[in-house]
């Protein structure tokens, strides 16, 4: 059996289409760094519907007071003023301190976002 062949012929312009107009260059204007004005040594808050901001959170779902599961973190927190925006506040961690947990009221479980990862 024979094979059929059947070829079209293909114009540039089809393929192509439409000439772009000619594009213009804009000279990109880069804003200077923006500096912070004032920093400073945070504790960060958990919040909870029962007991309000507390200060610490623990690792697990279930509650041992006495062990060393619950977590303390320290950030930096910095304010800059931006002229577009106002004032923006910015929070880097800096450190996270491992403490007894309290026989008091049960902390809030640690966030997964926030929890650091441990070897």
């Amino acid at each position: 059996m024979g094979t059929l062949l059947i070829a079209g012929v293909v114009r540039a312009a089809d393929v192509q289409g439409p000439a772009a107009p000619p594009s213009r260059t804009v000279p990109s204007q880069v804003p200077p760094a923006l500096q912070p004005s004032a920093c400073w040594i945070d504790i960060r808050l958990f919040y909870t519907l029962r007991l309000g901001p507390v200060a610490i959170c623990r690792r697990h779902l279930r509650y041992h007071p006495g062990t060393l599961e619950c977590y303390q973190f320290t950030d930096q927190v910095c304010q800059t003023v931006d002229p577009r925006d106002g004032v923006v506040t910015s929070r880097s961690p800096i450190d996270v301190a491992v403490l007894p947990c309290p026989n008091g009221p049960e902390p809030p479980v640690c966030p997964a976002l926030n929890f650091p990862r441990l070897p």
